[in-house]
């Protein structure tokens, strides 16, 4: 019984955040490279530490959580830019 409620917390707590967070979903995925063997320099948001990372891109199935420079990275997920590409 107390596993079922600290089960049904713990998921509770997690839906008003996400509910509540203003920062979009694709936001919230891991950097994904993909299996093609390009190198595209690109950036994704970590939003564990609430920063933009440098990442290589291979160029095919990648996801949202991907973007060119680190201001559009910024400006989309942590509503901020550094003023530098």
């Amino acid at each position: 019984m107390n596993t079922m409620l600290a089960t049904f917390i713990l998921i509770s707590c997690s839906v008003i955040i996400l509910i509540n967070s203003d920062r979009p979903a694709e936001c919230e995925l891991p950097s994904k490279t993909g299996p093609c063997r390009a190198m595209f320099p690109s950036f994704y948001f970590n939003s564990t530490t609430e920063q933009c990372h440098e990442f290589v891109y291979g160029g095919c199935d990648g996801n949202g959580n991907r973007f060119e420079t680190k201001d559009e990275c910024l400006r989309h997920c942590a509503n901020q830019t550094t003023g530098t590409n």
